[in-house]
């Protein structure tokens, strides 16, 4: 299949016919259209959706109501018709595909979905279809299961990076998603009809053998686990119900939500705000506080040159005495020797006699040393009193006063400062959000996180009773086989189709595992030659998927790479599409809204040069913040063979226009 053209009016942000044309030469199949946010980029991929399925898609991939889709400028100037016009090629044959929406004769202006007509014609080679073969004919070429791959966002990737984590419910809806389009839901669906069949043939085989002898005791358990099995099936739809709605009243409330988001992050601001604000109103008090008490003290500050010379004073003095103490001490150690010599006539150290010359010179000099030690005055207690002294005015001598109380004035300032800045940015948050309603909105998130761990408890209420009815099939398949061993049982009509239905439902259940293996190893081979040709590093081996269809990324030695960055969950993601893209479907074009937000420039150039290889027809829907057209584009200049703008006329009205590089 190949797009030819897109024709929309009135659709969205595009008022009146706008034509779009899609590039036809297969060597040049990549189509530029660039957009600014909020021009009209994913109405593009919208108008794609809803030209062919009848569904347009906003955030969380809700369905936008039909009423909203009429461009509002239109709508005010009374125009209230809708189209869509697809023209394109598929099977050799040329299809012109028309969705039309117009209001309804007896309404004035319309409010609502059900205020419009919605009229859908098929042409294939100029001859109209009629209109119970239109879905089923482009069911053929581009089924809306198929659309996953065929039309999507940025915010597709980073849901398909979610079927990483096993059991998380987001991923299993995007693993029913991804089956139903591999074709799992019609094996299950077999099984189901099979089971269901079983369950009626029990029945019919409870009555038939409710009398045969030996087989009461077998059929009187069988009705019983009859009963818990449509007891427990009961509990699951109903529970099935429950969180469905409960999913998509939570999902209302988020959609809500994301618009308020801005609102909720300032008002979580300013309680962070008003804390530091509190914090430093406390440090600037103690600031305060302490520098009352230095003021206390600051007369030592105009004593401190006194201090000072009076403590220079004293350290003279203490010098002086302990070099008198010193000579004191050393003096009568002389004496003590002297007097030694001349009591015993020897020298104390070499233990010689000592001479009357001797002796007279060592007299001599006792004379003048017991003279001088009488003129040294023992201050002893003066040395201990002066020592004392100057270490109480050392005391006095700490940091100057002045300047710790210049230190806490400048600690106040620097606090001050801040205060105000937190004061001002305060004040600028509050005006932001005046007149949002900052309770209702945490009434809602609080509902919405309610809602949340209602969505956890319904889901492991089916679990189990999952878990209860399997156990309830198992014993009614112990009691199949008992009764299968009575003759007169087996010959019952109502066993053979007990026997038939049993087959079906494991020839099913088989089935459905076969075929859920081959097809997660098909695309863990497609995917795993797409991440080879998109990543730069070569050292990875390729990628290994799981039960959910989630993909991780294998080293050299083919070991799971734990800790993935932005980028490499993107590229990751990007193969996963593209695997299965070309499990689920034979070919065609592939529309890309926003798909390079988190990627290097070498990833970027690599996954350009892939992408227009694996698809007839490449339209990449870019921003000039995600792209840099004069380079980024030079990779695959010769296969682009259109480019488009998306220009603002006005706050809702858009143009599409052809453009160059």
């Amino acid at each position: 299949m190949k797009l030819v053209s897109l024709t929309m009016r009135n659709f969205m942000p595009y008022r009146g016919e706008q034509p779009v044309v899609f590039p036809s030469d297969p060597g040049r199949n990549v189509m530029i259209v660039l957009g600014d946010n909020m021009r009209g980029k994913t109405s593009l991929l919208n108008a794609l959706r809803w030209g062919f399925y009848g569904i347009a898609r906003g955030r969380h991939l809700r369905e936008i109501p039909l009423h909203l889709l009429l461009n509002t400028d239109a709508r005010l100037a009374g125009d209230f018709e809708m189209e869509i016009a697809i023209r394109f090629d598929a099977d050799g044959h040329s299809y012109d595909l028309r969705r039309r929406a117009t209001k309804k004769r007896l309404v004035a202006t319309p409010d609502k979905a059900d205020d419009f007509d919605v009229a859908v014609h098929l042409q294939r080679d100029g001859m109209a279809m009629n209109g119970y073969q239109i879905e089923h004919e482009i069911n053929r070429f581009v089924p809306e299961q198929v659309s996953r791959f065929f039309l999507f966002d940025g915010e597709l990737l980073q849901e398909y990076e979610t079927l990483l984590i096993e059991g998380s419910d987001q991923g299993k809806r995007i693993k029913e998603a991804i089956e139903q389009v591999l074709g799992v839901p019609s094996l299950i669906n077999g099984r189901t009809e099979s089971a269901t069949l079983l369950r009626k043939a029990q029945k019919q085989q409870n009555t038939e053998l409710a009398h045969l002898q030996g087989a009461q005791s077998h059929v009187a358990k069988q009705r019983e686990f009859q009963v818990k099995a449509d007891s427990h099936e009961k509990d699951i739809e109903k529970l099935k119900g429950e969180l469905n709605k409960t999913k998509e009243e939570r999902t209302s409330l988020d959609d809500e939500l994301e618009s308020s988001e801005s609102v909720h992050a300032a008002k979580q601001t300013i309680v962070d705000r008003e804390k530091n604000r509190d914090v430093i109103i406390k440090d600037i008090e103690r600031l305060n506080t302490e520098k009352l008490e230095l003021v206390s003290s600051a007369w030592r500050d105009l004593l401190r040159p006194k201090i000072l010379l009076r403590r220079d004073n004293l350290a003279a003095e203490q010098n002086r005495l302990t070099g008198q103490i010193g000579r004191r001490s050393s003096i009568d150690t002389e004496i003590k020797q002297l007097r030694k010599i001349l009591d015993y006539s020897t020298c104390p150290t070499c233990g010689q006699d000592v001479g009357p010359l001797r002796r007279d010179e060592v007299g001599s000099r006792l004379g003048v040393l017991e003279f001088e030690i009488k003129s040294i005055v023992d201050e002893q207690e003066v040395l201990h009193s002066t020592t004392a002294e100057i270490e109480r005015l050392n005391k006095l001598l700490t940091q100057g006063v002045g300047e710790r109380i210049r230190d806490r004035d400048n600690q106040i300032n620097r606090n001050e400062v801040a205060l105000t800045k937190v004061d001002n940015e305060i004040e600028k948050l509050k005006l932001e959000i005046e007149g949002y309603d900052t309770a209702e909105i945490a009434r809602k998130r609080a509902i919405r996180d309610s809602l949340v761990r209602e969505e956890g408890r319904i889901g492991s209420a089916i679990t189990e009773a999952q878990r209860l009815l399997d156990n309830v099939r198992k014993e009614l398949a112990i009691i199949d086989r008992a009764l299968a061993s009575l003759p007169q049982a087996r010959a019952a009509r109502s066993s053979g189709l007990v026997r038939i239905y049993a087959g079906l439902e494991k020839a099913f259940t088989e089935s459905i595992e076969n075929l859920r293996n081959n097809l997660r190893k098909h695309v863990e081979s497609k995917a795993s030659e797409a991440f080879a040709a998109m990543i730069t590093q070569q050292s990875y081996s390729g990628l290994k998927i799981n039960s959910n269809y989630g993909l991780s990324i294998l080293d050299e030695h083919g070991r799971v790479i734990v800790g993935r960055s932005a980028g490499a969950e993107q590229i990751v993601a990007l193969s996963l599409i593209d695997g299965l893209s070309r499990t689920g479907r034979s070919g065609g074009p592939v529309v890309m809204d926003t798909p390079f937000g988190r990627l290097d420039l070498k990833h970027r150039d690599n996954i350009l040069k892939y992408l227009p290889t694996t698809t007839n027809q490449l339209i990449l829907l870019v921003h000039d913040g995600e792209i840099r057209l004069q380079t980024d584009l030079a990779p695959i200049a010769e296969r682009i063979g259109m480019v488009y703008s998306i220009n603002e006329v006005g706050p809702r009205h858009s143009v599409i226009e052809r453009s160059s590089l």
